[in-house]
């Protein structure tokens, strides 16, 4: 495409909202909120994407990518890859757990662990956390995770505080590190008596571009410390202040989506799902994040093997899998509007960046 064309194109976007989802064989398709279409795809350097972060000033895209452990930068002005490294070296091989930019967006944090492969095995190295400059395209410093708070399986969301100075992993609880040295400055243990029976905070897919600056809005599982019930409620956690507000909802069910607000925060949307295997199925639910009450149960008719995203006017609602279709429901009556058939298998959650 001519450069004048790809600006002109760039200029009619503005301010309008667009969705970007990461594709195979190694790109990220754009589409257009209100064509409801794929307007544009961004070719990538390093690989399929496998995670897709929004920068703090709305105006790039950080990409995560499998193969080789890449990393890019999307301008969204322009659409345009502008930066591309990988962090795979020789025989060493690094997988992310998650990815958070600090507030300048020039250092991403995230934790690796490291595998190298031998001539008869592979040796995993024990978890560390890592600071990615990304000017000098490389991992500038890395410090080892706590031994005593390391699992096998120890993913979860991270998010850096506004200030920069602390980054925040949610997990069965919430461990704050200072980011100067990643030392443990605090754990919040969610099953204690301040938080009684709380177990673990679903960040969802993506980062809700609705939420409150600073603030953090999501679901929680727990159990009551009487008769052992579990129920599900919503959580909102002061990034500045580490302060906690929650409120239980009700039963809980098998799984949860990540939960998605409407601009004005007076709605939010997530889909419930039940059972396992053959036997599962999901339902689309509504909250009145008012009074945070679930106000509507409607059950969703395909197959919930599924990523969640709400849109950016907070009208539809957008279904997405492995295979090249997006379902796309009505918010209003959760009613099924039409499939869009984007031509590539996806690998990623949808992103949302209003105009």
């Amino acid at each position: 495409m001519a450069a004048a064309g790809f600006a002109g194109r760039a200029r009619a976007a503005g301010g309008r909202t667009m969705l970007y989802v990461g594709a195979l064989p190694g790109k990220v398709l754009v589409l257009d909120e209100a064509e409801e279409k794929v307007v544009e795809q961004i070719p990538l350097q390093t690989g399929v994407p496998r995670g897709l972060t929004l920068s703090n000033d709305k105006k790039k895209i950080f990409v995560t990518s499998q193969t080789h452990s890449g990393i890019e930068v999307i301008d969204l002005a322009t659409r345009r890859v502008v930066n591309h490294f990988q962090l795979d070296e020789g025989n060493r091989r690094v997988w992310f757990r998650g990815v958070a930019a600090d507030p300048q967006d020039r250092l991403l944090y995230t934790i690796l662990t490291t595998r190298v492969k031998q001539i008869d095995r592979f040796e995993i190295e024990k978890p560390q956390f890592a600071v990615i400059d990304l000017a000098q395209q490389k991992v500038v410093k890395t410090v080892d995770y706590p031994k005593e708070e390391a699992t096998a399986f120890m993913g979860g969301g991270l998010r850096v505080s506004p200030d920069g100075k602390y980054l925040y992993q949610f997990r069965e609880n919430v461990f704050i590190f200072d980011t100067s040295d990643f030392k443990l400055v605090e754990k919040i243990e969610l099953s204690k008596p301040s938080y009684p029976g709380m177990e673990n905070i679903n960040l969802g897919f993506g980062d809700d571009p609705h939420d409150e600056p600073g603030m953090l809005t999501a679901l929680f599982l727990s159990t009551d410390p009487i008769v052992h019930r579990r129920v599900f409620g919503i959580a909102t956690f002061d990034l500045t202040k580490r302060t906690f507000e929650f409120t239980p909802v009700g039963p809980s069910t098998t799984g949860m989506s990540g939960l998605r607000l409407t601009p004005d925060r007076k709605t939010g949307y997530t889909m419930a799902f039940y059972d396992s295997l053959g036997n599962r199925r999901a339902e689309f639910w509504v909250f009145d994040m008012t009074t945070r009450r679930l106000v509507k149960r409607v059950e969703y008719p395909g197959f919930p093997g599924f990523r969640f995203t709400l849109s950016g006017s907070g009208a539809a609602i957008y279904i997405s899998g492995s295979a090249p279709l997006v379902e796309v429901y009505a918010a209003a009556t959760l009613t099924l509007k039409k499939t869009l058939d984007v031509n590539a298998d996806l690998t990623t959650g949808m992103l949302v960046v209003p105009g």
